[in-house]
């Protein structure tokens, strides 16, 4: 191929990238929007943008998911629960092929992005996204006096943190070894695909992430805890109840306070019309991109440029979380760190992360160097070409669901015969007064996504009356509260 072939390749090839990163440009730009608004307080602005995106960029498209997990939150939040449930629905059935089915992740997926960038992958959903979805889509079904339907999104959540721990690692190492070997077919050394220690440093300082190994959610484990205790329809319910409180406690020490009187309860076999209270602060990390240097000698280079996500925290969430009934002062706890829940979701996958944009910067730079090498004095616009395509498709895949609560605060008090409680944060904020319903187990749900945010999100939920069993409950064995088929996808 001459020069003047050559360069009309030069400019194919950057239209054509140029085009390819659109879709990761429209996704950041629309849900820095989002954020922003759900941080000013104009929650049904951020609705309407996400559900513009969706319009624009998520039908049919590798985004789809994380555009429906960013609608769906966002009209959560506005109070529009119907368009809300809608979404999270199209979402589940979207991912519900990756439950007990479908490979977690694809390895020839794995190896084809190295040839281009991880985004254009399809999105799927994290782990902690997808229980995150069905824990959410359960306080839909309960805003709308579907408790029934609740108890299965309730089981769902339950089913994708089991199957997690059941299948995931196993797919991660299954990615690993696919990638080393294409890496070893490459001529690339083994320590070069190792994590870099400055990335590593990147995911330090995210909380506990100990605390959520194994795909941990005690927000979920506590939501359908306290939930059956309000539903129990006999004493499997009650049981699966105390099971999974004690596994909140497991998880989270710190949460005594919180489900020690409802074990109690429990133990008992006596109960009495309690109120929980949730309250859902600040917003979960984003993700950035971080480029590196990685030492991998290519022809006269010896590094090769490589770009990695690297979760960023959103700072400022408003803290803590108090209740005010009657004369009595509760103070709630800190239920679940979802920065440090997502974080420890990310760190488990980052090896093969790393080991993607590895091979996929060094494989550009060695086609490159071979092609100017064979191509003798046109190797100049061969060059040329290979900085451009390595230029545009050195990208991070920064799709996250950036519209998750930061921090999960929660709170018990047995409900007041007024049926007035004021829901506050720990330095004193009024997030607002709510009305429950006297006599009967509910469920309060609050919302503040900034400290600039001028006014909080607030529902009273009924919970259904539960009916005790008149005996006491039996251990019962976890394996045990794994649905059905039938409940994880009513439509089986």
């Amino acid at each position: 191929m001459g020069p003047i072939g050559l360069s009309r390749t030069v400019a194919t090839v950057a239209v054509a990238l140029l085009g390819l990163g659109g879709c990761q440009s429209d996704y950041r730009s629309s849900s820095a929007l989002v954020a922003s608004q759900e941080l000013a307080g104009a929650y049904p602005e951020a609705a309407d943008t996400a559900a513009k995106a969706l319009a624009a960029g998520g039908d049919d498209s590798v985004s789809r998911v994380i555009y429906l997990l960013e609608a769906g939150r966002t009209a959560q939040i506005a109070g529009r629960t119907e368009d809300s449930t809608r979404y999270y629905d199209t979402a589940f059935q979207a991912v519900l092929p990756y439950l007990d089915t479908e490979p977690e992740a694809r390895v020839t997926e794995a190896i084809t992005t190295t040839l281009v960038n991880q985004t254009i992958s399809e999105y799927r959903g994290t782990v902690t996204d997808r229980i995150m979805l069905n824990t959410l889509q359960a306080i839909n079904r309960l805003r709308l006096g579907q408790p029934a339907e609740a108890r299965i999104e309730l089981n769902r959540a339950r089913a994708w943190q089991q199957d997690a721990v059941e299948k995931a690692q196993e797919e991660i190492e299954r990615s690993e070894r696919a990638l080393s070997k294409k890496a070893e077919d490459e001529g690339l050394p083994a320590e070069s695909l190792e994590v870099p220690p400055a990335l590593r440093e990147a995911y330090a300082g995210l909380g506990d992430l100990e605390a959520y190994a194994d795909w941990r959610n005690p927000f979920t484990s506590w939501l359908r805890g306290i939930f059956l205790i309000a539903n129990a329809t006999d004493a499997g319910d009650l049981g699966n109840a105390r099971f999974d409180l004690r596994e909140v406690v497991a998880m989270n020490p710190d949460a005594s306070p919180l489900v020690d009187p409802d074990l109690e309860s429990l133990e008992l076999n006596r109960f009495i019309p309690s109120t929980w209270v949730v309250f859902m602060s600040g917003l979960a990390p984003r993700l950035e991109e971080f480029r590196l240097d990685i030492p991998i000698p290519v022809g006269d280079v010896n590094y090769v440029a490589a770009a990695f996500p690297v979760l960023e925290p959103v700072p400022d969430a408003p803290s803590g979380l108090r209740l005010e009934v009657g004369d009595r002062v509760v103070e709630g706890v800190l239920l679940a760190d979802v920065d440090a829940m997502i974080a420890a979701d990310y760190s488990r996958r980052l090896p093969v992360i790393v080991m993607q944009e590895v091979l996929s910067a060094a494989i550009k730079t060695v086609g490159t160097w071979a092609a100017s090498q064979a191509a003798g004095d046109s190797g100049g616009l061969v060059n040329l070409a290979g900085i451009i395509y390595q230029a545009v498709t050195t990208a991070a895949d920064l799709r996250t669901w950036r519209t998750l609560p930061k921090f999960i605060y929660a709170a018990r008090t047995s409900t007041p015969p007024s049926g007035t409680i004021s829901v506050r944060t720990s330095d004193d904020r009024l997030l607002g007064t709510v009305r429950v319903q006297p006599s009967e187990h509910n469920l309060v749900v609050a919302t503040l996504p900034g400290p600039a945010a001028p006014q909080a999100g607030i529902e009273s939920i009924r919970l259904a009356p539960g009916a005790p069993s008149p005996t006491p409950p039996p251990e019962v064995d976890p394996g045990s509260t794994v649905p059905s088929p039938s409940e994880r996808n009513p439509a089986e």
